[in-house]
């Protein structure tokens, strides 16, 4: 054997550039790329307003505007993060809206009736529950179309809410007013900053996500059911992708039933037209946050910096001045955006 065919037959010894390249084909791969043109264009916020807002004693990029942004949507991250799930099944839900209208008055009403507060926060997350409940029910075992399923439970929820009442309700009980003005308070003047409690439960609802989707069975079998045949890939390796299809929309409910909670934690009433778009708005979040709409591909993390980018936008439009339309005329530019990059990765990826 000669001293040729013994090198040949060694392994090759990796440089860092071969790890190095490595890295970046992981991180070029088009399932990320979504995700990561949602953190650039959140850093691209944040220049422009790190440029155009500083002020000699005070940044725009602090701990302020994170916990400002924080405290206006956290109701909307919880909501956001039950949609993940259903957008990454390769479903859609639109009752969120309807859930949140309909919680918030249920809380009102049975405060108002002096019912006791632990009882009336578990009864709100039921609500949704039991909304998410039965159109998981309808979608898997009735084989119901996720728009139209979703849809009836917009309708039942909306009704149910304007049953309850069609006039605003405000919430006096001192237990939840005390919840409501909870917060800890950070830094020192002009830079104080807070948390307070829907921050923290919006938090403990990320991390719990994070870990379902990412490093469960259940997560693996909900990519699954997102990869475009039906779940079929999923059954073969035996997951169960019936049950998840259904469970999927329970998470979504149960995520909608604790964001009406957290809205009227915000608001301090229940209202019946609480919570109009409020659906679309999660849509546009999870989508601009990476998920693909075709199913199977998208993050929770992702979501959370959609969520930012979403409430980024609503702070520059304010500070210019401009009038309310021109939020949704820039957040609908960018998901027009980040949907013409999802066609052009689908369409590679077929």
């Amino acid at each position: 054997m000669t001293a040729q065919s013994v090198s040949e037959k060694l392994p090759t010894k990796r440089t860092p550039s071969d790890h190095s390249t490595q890295w970046w084909r992981r991180l070029l791969d088009r399932r990320y790329l979504p995700t990561i043109g949602t953190v650039a264009t959140l850093i691209l916020l944040l220049v422009i307003g790190q440029l155009r807002y500083s002020t000699d004693d005070r940044s725009f990029i602090s701990a302020r505007l994170f916990s400002n942004l924080f405290i206006d949507n956290s109701y909307l991250l919880v909501l956001a993060i039950g949609m993940t799930f259903v957008i990454i099944s390769g479903g859609i839900d639109l009752s969120v809206g309807g859930v949140v209208a309909l919680t918030g008055l249920v809380v009102a009403k049975l405060l108002e009736n002096g019912a006791p507060l632990p009882f009336v926060l578990v009864v709100g997350v039921l609500v949704g529950t039991a909304i998410g409940s039965l159109i998981g029910v309808m979608v898997q075992y009735f084989k119901i179309q996720p728009f139209i399923a979703s849809l009836a439970g917009l309708f039942l929820a909306r009704g149910l809410a304007n049953l309850i009442g069609t006039t605003a309700i405000g919430i006096k009980d001192e237990g939840f007013a005390s919840l409501a003005s909870w917060k800890i308070k950070f830094g020192e003047k002009p830079d104080i900053w807070y948390v307070n409690l829907s921050m923290i439960i919006a938090l403990v609802v990320l991390l719990a996500a994070v870990y379902l989707l990412h490093y469960t069975r259940f997560g693996r079998t909900v990519y699954g059911l997102g990869a475009g045949d039906n779940g079929q890939a999923a059954g073969l390796m035996g997951l169960r992708p019936g049950a998840t299809k259904m469970w999927v929309y329970v998470i979504s409910g149960t995520c909608a039933g604790i964001g009406g909670i957290l809205f009227a934690l915000y608001t301090k009433s229940g209202y019946n037209l609480s919570g109009v778009g409020m659906e679309l708005d999660a849509i546009a979040s999870v989508v601009i946050g990476g998920a693909l709409l075709t199913g199977g591909v998208g993050y929770v993390l992702g979501t959370f910096a959609g969520v930012t980018v979403y409430g980024l936008i609503l702070v520059i439009c304010n500070r210019e001045g401009l009038e309310i339309w021109w939020n949704r005329i820039l957040i609908g530019a960018i998901l027009l955006g980040f949907v013409l990059l999802q066609r052009v990765l689908v369409a590679k990826r077929r």
